[in-house]
């Protein structure tokens, strides 16, 4: 099934897709729960620059949110967990019977050489300790002299002490949960003490049911995936073109092909993309401004967004100063079905301001001096809970 579509169409799609459009979240914890749930996916990053990437999603859907509360509601209320997906991300409870077929094959990192090398308790040690006093942290680790020798390296990720190392193999394996974070500091006990137990029951599932699970969940998440190219948006997801999964989601009808005129491109999107289309139509665009968060799932495609959102971005906070165009910590600006520019800001809690570093408007865009420019930051700093927002000129733009 190919759907033949405008680009106006295929962003009014996109919009709805990933809860940007026609979703009329309640305000609050309500609203961060059923936005969480249409999503699937939540990428995690510990920056907290303006409230976390995590935080930057809900707060561009959701009314009423202040950073924070989403990761503090996932966990209190059991209702997603942290693992790998696109990257780190929070996932909705209801995925984890499938990714343990993941964790079953040791999920994405393996510190197994280096540890039974090196300290070959480790691994042992710390699970005992997690058994004994968990929920536990790397600090509590420390405070009992658990597996505190030298560093240890991975190949695919940064030195780490021993007790950390066996604490991240342990959960890749699944055989511990993030219970709870306490000033971002992840808390781990076993398993089973996390995870509800309708959700522990049965086998994993096999390799090739997983990765078509996989599959739909990312189309869902994103709206519309690029068939080729989009590595950032294909991440994790190594293996599932050359298997031919999309293709056999394709013959089964549980994935569509979307061309969108003046567009090369092919997209996936879900089976009823048409029917969600027809939705998002009989609902009105709205105008109001809305700042996204650097890793938004409308962004997961940044080649599809260059393309079919005419925004050329590139998270440029892991650059040298001298390579960055625009900034460290840079939000796009979303007004209706187009982006209209593009800030770098720093919120300073213990002066409650929001800095604005720069502004860039993009082409037919809006300037910063725009009255629904003003509207919107001054919504963004109810979500700071801040009290004013510094221009680049100097000039101070109190709350109302």
């Amino acid at each position: 099934m190919q759907l033949e579509w405008t680009v106006s169409q295929a962003r009014l799609y996109q919009l709805y897709a990933t809860g940007l459009h026609a979703r009329d979240y309640p305000t609050g914890a309500a609203g961060i729960v059923a936005s969480f749930r249409d999503l699937g996916s939540i990428q995690l990053d510990p920056l907290p620059v303006m409230g976390r990437n995590h935080d930057l999603v809900i707060q561009s859907r959701v009314e009423g949110v202040h950073p924070g509360e989403l990761l503090d509601l996932i966990h209190r209320e059991r209702l997603g967990f942290e693992y790998w997906d696109k990257a780190l991300c929070a996932i909705t409870i209801e995925s984890f019977p499938w990714f343990r077929a993941l964790m079953s094959k040791g999920g994405s990192r393996c510190w197994d050489d280096q540890l039974a090398h090196a300290y070959p308790d480790a691994v042992k040690r710390v699970h005992e300790a997690v058994i004994a006093d968990g929920p536990i942290s790397s600090v509590e680790l420390k405070k009992l002299g658990i597996a505190q020798g030298d560093e240890v390296s991975s190949k695919s990720w940064r030195s780490s002490k021993p007790a950390n190392a066996a604490l991240d193999l342990l959960w890749n394996r699944g055989l511990i949960s993030v219970s709870h974070r306490q000033n971002h500091r992840r808390y781990f006990d076993l398993t089973e003490r996390v995870i509800p137990q309708e959700h522990l029951d049965g086998d994993p599932p096999s390799r090739e049911e997983f990765l078509e699970y996989l599959l739909l969940g990312r189309v869902r998440t994103v709206g519309l995936l690029p068939t080729r190219g989009g590595a950032e948006a294909w991440a994790m997801l190594q293996g599932v073109r050359s298997d031919g999964v999309p293709n056999q989601l394709l013959t089964d009808e549980r994935l569509a092909l979307v061309h969108v005129e003046g567009i090369d491109t092919l997209f996936y999107a879900p089976a009823d993309a048409q029917q969600s289309l027809a939705v998002a139509e009989r609902t009105a665009i709205e105008t109001d401004v809305r700042f996204l968060a650097p890793l938004d799932p409308l962004l997961w495609a940044r080649t599809a967004a260059a393309t079919l959102w005419n925004l050329d971005y590139v998270w440029e906070v892991y650059k040298p100063v001298a390579k960055r165009r625009f900034g460290y910590y840079v939000l796009p600006v979303l007004c209706g079905d187009r982006f209209v520019g593009r800030f770098d800001g720093r919120y300073l809690r213990e002066e409650k301001a929001l800095h604005v570093l720069s502004y860039q408007e993009e082409s037919r865009g809006l300037s910063l001096s725009h009255p629904a420019i003003y509207d919107g930051f001054q919504r963004f700093l109810e979500y700071l809970d801040g009290e004013r927002i510094v221009l680049p000129t100097g000039e101070i733009w109190e709350r109302e």
